[in-house]
């Protein structure tokens, strides 16, 4: 899978991060949505983003896969989240929609075939993440986000990115 350590996550197409230090700086500049408020855009997208700046944090979706049953949480991905990716990227060309999560970056497992990333809930049970968030685009098009770390030279992974669902 390829790396950015760029920054173009946050200002194009969707991604999932888990690392508190790239979340801060969104939640400080005011970029944070819940999820419900997300869904609502299924029937009307606004005009232009609510928020203040290119990144539109949205929160919540983590506890969905995490509390529901794995097989309706990917069902959920597939129904609801998907379609609402695909209707932003022609809205809101220049916005990054980013989904943060609270869990470790041990709860985010790639496959070396598929390259497709797992989410391992608290109860060990899998869900699909990248497939039924970005379906076929993931194994094409996803990169993994990075930043370097407090060691010269290191990188640590941050969450996960698709600039456009196909």
């Amino acid at each position: 899978m390829e790396t950015i350590s760029s920054s173009v996550w946050q200002r194009k197409g969707s991604s999932i991060v888990f690392d508190k230090r790239s979340l801060g700086g969104l939640i400080s500049a005011g970029a944070v949505i819940s999820l419900r408020r997300a869904l609502g855009w299924s029937k009307e997208i606004p005009a232009a983003p609510p928020v203040p700046g290119p990144t539109i944090l949205v929160s919540g979706l983590e506890t969905v896969v995490e509390t529901a049953p794995p097989q309706d949480a990917e069902e959920f991905l597939t129904r609801r989240i998907r379609p609402l990716l695909i209707a932003l990227q022609y809205r809101w060309t220049d916005c990054g929609l980013v989904f943060g999560f609270s869990s470790h970056a041990k709860a985010f497992e790639e496959t070396p075939l598929d390259e497709e990333v797992l989410f391992m809930r608290r109860d060990r049970k899998t869900v699909r993440l990248s497939k039924g968030l970005w379906d076929g685009s993931s194994a094409l098009n996803m990169k993994r986000i990075v930043r370097e770390a407090d060691k010269p030279g290191e990188e640590i992974t941050v969450g996960y990115y698709v600039a456009r669902i196909s």
